[in-house]
């Protein structure tokens, strides 16, 4: 077998968003295909059902609703129609932050940080996402898109902004030897269980320590 230089890896990142924004938007697509049946406050067994239905997808796509408030979410992308929601905080964002290993037989770390706008059907919604790899085998530890409906936008870039900060002061933390790279990923899965989104995806897999020696 001929061994794969790590210069010539393709970057999968850009696929890996795309899955993301695809899930996220089975659900836009399920509540433009309800809009003949708009959800009305007081309690129906239509109404139930819909929530049911959309409750079922959540699971079966792995998405986790904020204190299980499904309906709310529901009615938010519902009416999340591109016509009526304004951009107003500079739309996409994308940083990425590089921890280099400060002895050979550590792994470095790839942290990238994004907000996206997604459409689909006449509907939007903003993920903001965080992936976090090992930048030597390329293999993720951490994969979470958080999503915020249109009229949200002040909270998705809240959200941004709060990851990006916490993760490069872990790089600075990391540096000034007050934290050792063995905590880096326990550290990392701590800043981002602390964000809070409407609706939430994560992937997260233990850290694995690389001897390069």
């Amino acid at each position: 077998m001929i061994p794969i230089i790590s210069k010539n890896i393709i970057d999968d990142l850009p696929l890996q968003k795309f899955a993301a924004s695809e899930k996220i938007s089975k659900l836009l697509l399920f509540t433009e295909e309800q809009k003949h049946k708009p959800l009305i406050k007081t309690a129906s067994t239509d109404n139930n059902q819909l929530i049911n239905l959309f409750t079922q997808m959540l699971q079966a796509l792995n998405l986790k609703v904020a204190d299980n408030n499904v309906k709310n979410v529901l009615e938010s992308l519902s009416n999340s129609d591109i016509k009526t929601a304004i951009r107003k905080n500079g739309g996409d964002k994308r940083e990425e932050i590089k921890i280099v290993s400060k002895h050979q037989k550590d792994s470095h770390y790839t942290i990238d940080i994004s907000k996206d706008l997604i459409t689909k059907e006449g509907k939007k919604i903003y993920m903001v996402s965080c992936y976090a790899r090992d930048a030597y085998l390329g293999r993720y530890l951490i994969k979470r898109n958080y999503y915020f409906t249109p009229d949200r936008e002040d909270f998705a870039n809240a959200a941004y902004d709060e990851i990006l900060v916490k993760m490069a002061s872990l790089k600075d933390r990391y540096y000034s030897d007050i934290l050792d790279v063995s905590g880096i990923f326990a550290q990392m899965k701590k800043i981002l269980d602390g964000v809070v989104s409407e609706i939430k995806s994560e992937e997260d897999s233990g850290p694995l320590n690389v001897n390069r020696s």
